[in-house]
């Protein structure tokens, strides 16, 4: 079956480095964050992200970073973000 959006991302929402992270998947991620930003009760920032082409890659990778330990993903996010900045404005 062909993707016709072609467009997908894995990503971790967190506050401060140590914080619970939100890993997930999203198509659309801005439009997402948007619609995430509306119900939430406390501040998140986008503090990493990886694009894919393939729907099936993204929930790999997803799945991967989700069976990661904690210190993996905050390396991870460092790697990328060193800071914890939120990187919604990159979109």
């Amino acid at each position: 079956m062909q993707d016709n959006n072609n467009h997908y991302f894995v990503y971790i929402f967190g506050g401060e480095p140590g914080n619970n992270l939100q890993i997930g998947t999203a198509g659309d991620l801005h439009q997402y964050m948007q619609n995430n930003q509306q119900r939430e009760t406390r501040p998140r920032k986008l503090v990493y992200y990886e694009h894919y082409n393939m729907e099936a890659m993204a929930l790999a990778r997803e799945k991967h970073i989700r069976e990661s330990s904690q210190n993996d993903n905050m390396r991870l996010i460092e790697s990328m973000n060193p800071n914890w900045l939120d990187l919604s404005d990159l979109l």
